[in-house]
């Protein structure tokens, strides 16, 4: 008499293979879009410097302060406060501030804003050394609000002073 063996039920599918790999994805897109990385966002803010491109367009002079906000996710805007220093008597002092500045994401990428139109009036012929300081909050699409802040780093000269009228 033939010996047959019986095939184990834990071998048994009880559920059709396309319907186990269509649970598996489900699952996969669940979690990746639910885990989102933990926000992360910088503040790049750049010596202010005498802007040529003013003096050709509005005919002004001015020191300008250019700053840029970048994050790993989608921010709505981003509210700065800035200023730019100088040295003066050995010291280092505020010659401007600006009023709080407030910018959305431009073109196609929602996770940077750039502060390009930031300048104030000065006066040809004294060489002066300037800073930039910039502290503020980018609001985030997801509702968070992150904390930013910078500065320029070195002082550079430019042959402009602000204030000087």
């Amino acid at each position: 008499m033939p010996i047959t063996i019986p095939k184990p039920i834990l071998l048994m599918p009880k559920l059709p293979s396309v319907a186990v790999v269509g649970l598996l994805v489900a699952q996969l897109l669940l979690f990746q879009n639910s885990h989102s990385p933990d926000p992360y966002c910088t503040l790049k803010v750049e010596r202010p410097h005498y802007s040529t491109s003013l003096k050709e367009t509005k005919g002004i002079d001015a020191v300008k302060l250019n700053l840029t906000t970048e994050c790993n996710v989608p921010q709505k805007y981003t509210e700065l406060n800035s200023s730019i220093q100088k040295i003066e008597s050995n010291r280092q002092v505020t010659a401007y501030t600006f009023v709080l500045a407030r910018r959305k994401p431009a073109g196609k990428s929602s996770t940077i804003a750039e502060f390009k139109d930031l300048f104030a009036l000065c006066k040809l012929g004294k060489s002066v050394s300037y800073s930039g300081l910039a502290k503020g909050y980018l609001y985030l699409e997801n509702g968070d609000k992150y904390p930013v802040e910078g500065d320029s780093g070195k002082f550079e000269a430019a042959e402009c002073a602000i204030g000087a009228q």
